[in-house]
């Protein structure tokens, strides 16, 4: 992936010095800049959802959620050990909330209980739960138009609810086709 990104730069950067030269310094500068910015924005989000997630975890509330999305986890992945349910719990609670970035942790570890218990279809689950993430919140996304002084930033409520709420029961439909 780096050689594409890599390639895509140089031929970029080569093509503006022939049509632009004056401005290729300044772009890449501005560009640069940018990215840096919202580097730090997603710095910030994600640590005070970090912060929030250690605090659910120490208080017990992980445990509560858990309990709360068990009947969830077990008709999508079976019956599971407590610790794999609660890595999974976590790393859904966290989709739900948009908090991509915070849930991968959880799902990483979910990922490696269920592949120690060799449950091909629950990995599967899993992958397409996390990529597909039906999220009642997108904070992430509504945090950052707010930084940028989005007009409306929660204008994305409505069609990432329904966008992402059908792209997981499409990805669970499939999965349940083909898996026969």
């Amino acid at each position: 992936m780096n050689l594409i990104f890599t390639v895509i730069f140089v031929l970029s950067a080569t093509i503006m010095i022939f049509i632009d030269p004056e401005n290729v310094l300044s772009a890449l500068n501005d560009g640069g800049r940018k990215a840096v910015e919202l580097s730090l924005a997603l710095t910030a989000i994600y640590a005070v959802w970090s912060g929030v997630s250690a605090v659910a975890e120490k208080t017990g509330v992980n445990s509560k959620i858990a309990k709360l999305l068990s009947p969830a986890i077990k008709f999508l992945f079976g019956k599971q050990d407590e610790q794999t349910e609660k890595q999974l719990s976590l790393n859904i609670s966290a989709n739900l909330l948009g908090l991509g970035g915070v849930a991968t942790p959880a799902g990483i570890n979910a990922a490696e209980l269920l592949s120690k218990r060799e449950d091909e279809k629950g990995l599967h689950t899993l992958f397409i739960l996390a990529s597909t993430s039906i999220q009642i919140l997108p904070s992430t996304v509504i945090s950052l138009r707010a930084q940028f002084a989005s007009a409306s930033p929660s204008d994305i409520f409505l069609p990432t609810l329904f966008s992402t709420a059908l792209s997981t029961a499409v990805g669970l439909l499939l999965l349940r086709v083909f898996s026969k």
